[in-house]
């Protein structure tokens, strides 16, 4: 059995953006269009769907009523939800990973391509034949200025099984940093970490 161990990527968008994000509040979306999100089921977007069901909470958020809540839930899991299941979950080898990233702003997508190995499953894909999601948890921090959001911390946990050359239960976990752009909710940074065998 191989071992893999990773290290960490973080977007250098992520100071600059966040910094932007929460000095510029005032000229930001309403955040009354939370609702325009483009209809999927949460985990419908991989190659395979998943066992396990992400579950998403609002860890903070204070000021949003439930209708806002609902909608930045469902807004923020059509974001992550794809790039868990494209990056990381269902059948390999796979060389194309492009698809992960379409939840991200385009700058951040340019910085996950320089850290593909660490925001999928590419430096494994020639050793792996599939994987399967064991854990998918997402907590939410919610920047919500007179309760409406402006701005998400997604702080993430996702477990998986490989099964191939490479058979281990590995979990990738970090944060990533989420804005909203013409209506939608984009990553703009990100702060992951990967890590050994469990």
């Amino acid at each position: 059995m191989t071992s893999v161990t990773w290290v960490r990527a973080r977007s250098a968008l992520v100071t600059a953006a966040a910094i932007l994000l929460l000095a510029g509040a005032a000229g930001c979306d309403s955040g009354d269009d939370l609702g325009d999100t483009p209809d999927a089921a949460p985990g419908s977007h991989g190659t395979d769907a998943p066992d396990v069901t992400t579950v998403v909470t609002i860890e903070h958020g204070e000021g949003m009523n439930a209708a806002h809540q609902t909608k930045v839930l469902d807004g923020v899991s059509a974001v992550i939800d794809p790039w868990f299941d494209q990056a990381f979950l269902g059948d390999f080898p796979r060389s194309d990973y492009a698809a992960a990233f379409a939840g991200f702003t385009e700058g951040a997508a340019e910085d996950a391509q320089r850290d593909l190995d660490l925001l999928s499953n590419a430096g494994l894909s020639d050793r792996i034949d599939s994987a399967t999601a064991t854990n998918r948890r997402v907590r939410l921090d919610v920047f919500a200025p007179e309760g409406h959001a402006r701005g998400v911390t997604a702080n993430f946990v996702l477990d998986f099984d490989t099964a191939g050359d490479l058979e281990q239960h590995l979990r990738v976990h970090g944060a990533l940093y989420l804005a909203k752009v013409k209506g939608e909710w984009k990553v703009f940074g990100y702060d992951v970490e990967q890590a050994v065998e469990l």
